[in-house]
């Protein structure tokens, strides 16, 4: 029995080592989806496994399995997901904006190594494995660029609609590398005639105007952060305090702003609509002026046309019966009877009457002997006086 015992602890040591020099000497490895594996050779040399399955790694060989790409978690305890590959609590200083205001940034990363077996052997040896990688480099680098982002805004921009460029700022920067900035302090006054300062930050550029970054291993080994999220920002209860007051106080003064703008276009609208209303009435009363000045022009012009037209009529009647006249006085010189002359005479008078009914006498006369307020005669104006008494002289002469 103690022979047998013997030799089954032998067979147990043997088997035990035969295991071991298998594992050791195992010229066959297997990689999982999602890995990728780092293979060094007895010799020392080093390549990469990206494809999935059993290959052939050689003897003696040692392979180093790398995640294809993980997550890093900074937040507090109660929002840690159970998928982060590395998490971190979160701390109230960690982020800093541009007037000083601190608080305290929760921010997710998910990080992918790079595809390319150069870049892949260069990170292998100079940080050996994933958590070696995570925690002494990108951890710390997801921080930094977290604060440097805060930095590139105010808290009041991010407060009152600004978490959007915040992230925007946070991606880039993790990518491509931080932004060197210039900072400074300026004045401005406001529409109220009040003034305002402000912190001013922009982007340092080079001379062909490109933006200045500053390089680290992140973009040495070619590790793409393919997704950002800044998740939650903490101010502590006094800022966020001071934040909703000049958030409130800002929005009530350009409340204020409008309505005095709304005011201000309301006056402006009364304004223009007096004017146009003036000069609808003035352009009224001038028309109405003008066409009474056209009447009375016409009414004078017709006037003094009948008036002419009244002399030419009596210059002629009073031809006519000047020459029936001097007819009757020929007759009357020839040897008429007194009985003849009188009837003549009767009937020259009752003929000059009734051509006199026959004349139309205009119904406006507009005359003046050019001194204002001296009115004329228009019996004497269109020679009716000369007329009358042309016909007495006649008939005395008869």
């Amino acid at each position: 029995m103690k022979r047998l015992h013997k030799n089954l602890i032998k067979v147990g040591v043997v088997l035990i080592l035969l295991l071991v020099a298998g594992a050791v000497m195992n010229p066959f490895s297997l990689n999982d989806a999602g890995n990728r594996q780092v293979i060094q050779t007895i010799g020392g040399d080093l390549e990469v496994r990206f494809e999935p399955g059993l290959y052939f790694s050689g003897f003696f060989s040692k392979v180093t399995t790398w995640p294809n790409n993980f997550t890093i978690q900074i937040s507090r305890l109660e929002n840690k997901s159970p998928d982060a590959d590395l998490w971190v609590l979160s701390d109230e200083k960690d982020g800093t904006f541009s007037e000083g205001d601190n608080a305290e940034l929760e921010h997710t990363v998910k990080w992918d190594l790079p595809s390319a077996a150069p870049m892949m052997i260069d990170l292998h040896v100079t940080y050996n494995n994933v958590d070696n990688l995570m925690s002494t480099t990108l951890l710390s680098y997801q921080k930094k660029i977290a604060s440097f982002s805060t930095q590139r805004m105010s808290s009041e921009a991010h407060y009152s609609g600004g978490k959007s460029q915040l992230d925007e700022y946070f991606q880039d920067q993790l990518r491509n590398g931080q932004v060197l900035l210039n900072t400074e302090t300026k004045t401005i006054t406001l529409a109220d005639s009040t003034s305002k300062t402000y912190i001013l930050v922009e982007p340092k550029h080079d001379k062909n105007g490109n933006i200045l970054r500053s390089k680290s291993d992140i973009q040495t080994f070619g590790i793409l952060s393919t997704y950002t999220s800044m998740d939650n920002v903490h101010y502590n209860a006094e800022i966020d305090k001071k934040l909703k007051e000049k958030i409130r106080y800002a929005a009530e003064e350009a409340n204020s702003k409008q309505e005095l703008i709304t005011e201000q276009q309301k006056e402006q609208t009364a304004i223009v609509r007096g004017r146009k209303l003036i000069a609808e009435v003035t352009a009224k009363e001038e028309a109405a002026e003008q066409t009474a000045v056209i009447q009375a022009r016409k009414e004078k012009l017709v006037a003094a046309e009948n008036l002419e037209k009244a002399k030419l009529d009596a210059a002629a009647l009073l031809a006519t019966k000047k020459a029936q006249a001097e007819g009757d006085k020929l007759k009357v010189m020839a040897g008429l009877s007194p009985l003849e002359k009188a009837t003549i005479e009767k009937e020259t008078q009752i003929g000059v009457a009734a051509e006199l009914c026959k004349i139309k006498f205009p119904t406006t006369m507009v005359i003046t002997n050019g001194n204002t307020g001296n009115a004329i005669d228009p019996f004497a104006a269109i020679g009716l006086e000369s007329f009358i008494n042309i016909n007495k002289n006649m008939s005395k002469s008869k």
